[in-house]
């Protein structure tokens, strides 16, 4: 490969004023250009890699650079064996993430499911009383059971109540206001009543409180009404 160049670009003239040859100049600038700074195609070098993998008889002039390309293509095969060892790991991690994922979920159902089957037996004991001797009295403690079992499981999952007291202060983002009263002594903007508890699981609110609240007589002033009218809009935007 090396003669081959060197009979491609033959010796020039010397020039007269810098005593230089500029026909040599010349080729080496034109080689660099067109083949890069080590004169060679990547085409060329695979061909030498190939050359020595084979064991075939390599150019002239070429050893040095075949030696060092065999250096440099062993290590890209082995990277690449890399590459291609970490793809597949990371192809295993997320399909075993998966499930993992569907496997916590089903747990998680199948826990709170485990929970609730003692229910159905509280129903059972209900249904097998005698209507026609049951008293209204025994009705009741039975549903009461029945209610305080299924309050348990749910505290057992870690939901509570809300329940807010009267007078407490509304809050818009655990409450929803349902109705306005001014035919109470609370302060304006608080609640009157709780009309059915909200429930709430850790810092996540899964029903809010319906709540009755507070607001001004009709006949006030209109900043007073627009104040619980504000309160109210908050509420009803917050849910």
């Amino acid at each position: 490969m090396s003669e081959t160049r060197e009979h491609d670009h033959p010796e020039h003239a010397t020039d007269p004023e810098t005593g230089s040859n500029a026909g040599s100049e010349g080729a080496a600038n034109e080689t660099e250009t067109e083949s890069g700074p080590i004169g060679m195609t990547p085409d060329e070098a695979e061909d030498i890699v190939a050359l020595v993998r084979s064991g075939e008889e390599i150019p002239v002039g070429a050893e040095d650079f075949a030696e060092a390309l065999a250096v440099v293509a062993a290590q890209r095969d082995e990277h690449f064996d890399k590459f291609q060892r970490l793809g597949a790991d990371y192809q295993n991690f997320q399909r075993r993430a998966r499930q993992n994922e569907r496997e916590s979920r089903e747990l998680a159902s199948m826990g709170a499911i485990q929970s609730l089957i003692p229910l159905l037996d509280f129903f059972d004991m209900a249904l097998k009383q005698n209507p026609e001797t049951a008293t209204a009295a025994q009705v009741m403690g039975g549903v009461e059971m029945i209610k305080t079992e299924f309050v348990r499981v749910l505290g057992n999952q870690g939901v509570q109540a809300i329940s807010p007291a009267t007078g407490d202060e509304f809050d818009p983002l655990r409450h929803e206001a349902i109705e306005r009263t001014s035919e109470t002594n609370v302060e304006i903007g608080r609640v009157v009543e709780t009309r059915s508890p909200g429930y709430s699981m850790g810092e996540r609110v899964i029903r809010p409180a319906k709540v009755v609240i507070a607001a001004a007589d009709a006949d006030e002033s209109p900043d007073a009404g627009g104040q619980a009218g504000d309160v109210s809009g908050d509420a009803e935007g917050a849910n």
